[in-house]
C-alpha cells in the first residue's frame, strides 16, 4: 500500500545506505500488508479505515526500529565474540605452551615450569566459566541456578590454581589452607549474587552459609595458629547466635511493615 510507504518513509527517513534500516522497512511494509488483507478478509471495505487502523496498531515505528536494531547488532556482536574468544584461547594455549618450553630449556627447572602450563589452563577455565556465570545471569531467573554452579566453579577453580602456585613455589607447608579459604569463597560469592539478583528466600541461604562459613573460618584461623583448637570452636557457636539474631530481626522487620499495611488499610 501506498499510504503505508509514505507513513513509513515519513517516520524513517533514509541516511544512506543503511542495510538494517532497509530490512526493517521491508519487514514492517510486509506485516502492514499482511495485516491489511486480514482485516479486509474480515469484511471490512472501507481502504481509508483500514489503512488509519493498521497505521494505529504502530504509533511509534522509531521504537521498533530501535529494538529491531538492538536484537540484530546484539546476534551479530555474539557472533563476533564467540569467535575473538575462540581465536584469543587458541592463541593463549599456544602461548602458555611456548612460554612453559622457552622456560624450561633456559631453567631446566622442569620440576617448576610445568606450573606455567597447568595454571595457565586454569586461568583460562575461570575466564570461560565467568563468561557463562554473565551470560546466564542475562536470561530468565529460573537458569540463575546454573550461574550460581558456574560461579561456585569459578572460585574454586581460581583456589586451586592459587594453591599449586604456593604448593610449588613457596616454602608455606600449609598451603591446603588455600582451598578451604576457596570453599569459605565460595559460599560468600554465592551470597553476594543471590543479593544482587534478588533471589527470593535468600534469607534461608543467609542462615545457612553463616555457620558454613565460620566453620571454615575457624579451621583457617586455629591452623595458622590465630585461634587455638580447643577455643576456636566457640566461633561457631557465635555464627549460630548471629543467625539466631539475623532471624528474630527479620520476623520483627515484617511484622512491623504487616501493621503497617494494616493501618493504612484501617485509615482508608
Amino acid at each position: 500500500m501506498e499510504q503505508f510507504i509514505k507513513y513509513i518513509e515519513s517516520n524513517l527517513p533514509d541516511s544512506g545506505k543503511n542495510e538494517l534500516l532497509f530490512k526493517f522497512k521491508r519487514k514492517l511494509l510486509d506485516e502492514m500488508n499482511e495485516r491489511y488483507s486480514e482485516v479486509l478478509q474480515r469484511g471490512i471495505s472501507n481502504q481509508k479505515v483500514i489503512t488509519d487502523l493498521i497505521i494505529s496498531e504502530h504509533p511509534d515505528i522509531e521504537q521498533e526500529y530501535k529494538e529491531f536494531y538492538k536484537s540484530k547488532t546484539a546476534v551479530a556482536k555474539a557472533k563476533r565474540n564467540a569467535l575473538l574468544n575462540l581465536i584469543g584461547s587458541v592463541a593463549y594455549i599456544f602461548g602458555i605452551i611456548i612460554l612453559f618450553l622457552a622456560v624450561s630449556f633456559i631453567t631446566h627447572h622442569w620440576g617448576q615450569t610445568w606450573l606455567i602450563v597447568v595454571d595457565g589452563i586454569l586461568l583460562w577455565v575461570t575466564y570461560l566459566l565467568s563468561l557463562g556465570v554473565k551470560k546466564i545471569s542475562s536470561m530468565r531467573r529460573i537458569f540463575h541456578i546454573i550461574a550460581r554452579a558456574f560461579l561456585a566453579m569459578d572460585v574454586m577453580v581460581m583456589s586451586v590454581a592459587v594453591f599449586l602456585f604456593t604448593l610449588v613455589m613457596t616454602d608455606f607447608s600449609k598451603s591446603w589452607i588455600i582451598v578451604i579459604a576457596g570453599v569459605a569463597l565460595m559460599f560468600v560469592c554465592d551470597g553476594i549474587y543471590i543479593n544482587v539478583t534478588g533471589k527470593k528466600l535468600k534469607l534461608i541461604n543467609h542462615l545457612v552459609y553463616i555457620p558454613v562459613v565460620s566453620v571454615m573460618l575457624y579451621i583457617i584461623l586455629s591452623a595458622l595458629g590465630v585461634l587455638a583448637w580447643s577455643s576456636g570452636w566457640l566461633l561457631i557457636i557465635l555464627s549460630l547466635i548471629l543467625d539466631v539474631v539475623i532471624t528474630y530481626m527479620s520476623f520483627a522487620e515484617n511484622k512491623k511493615i504487616k501493621h503497617e499495611v494494616i493501618d493504612s488499610w484501617k485509615e482508608n
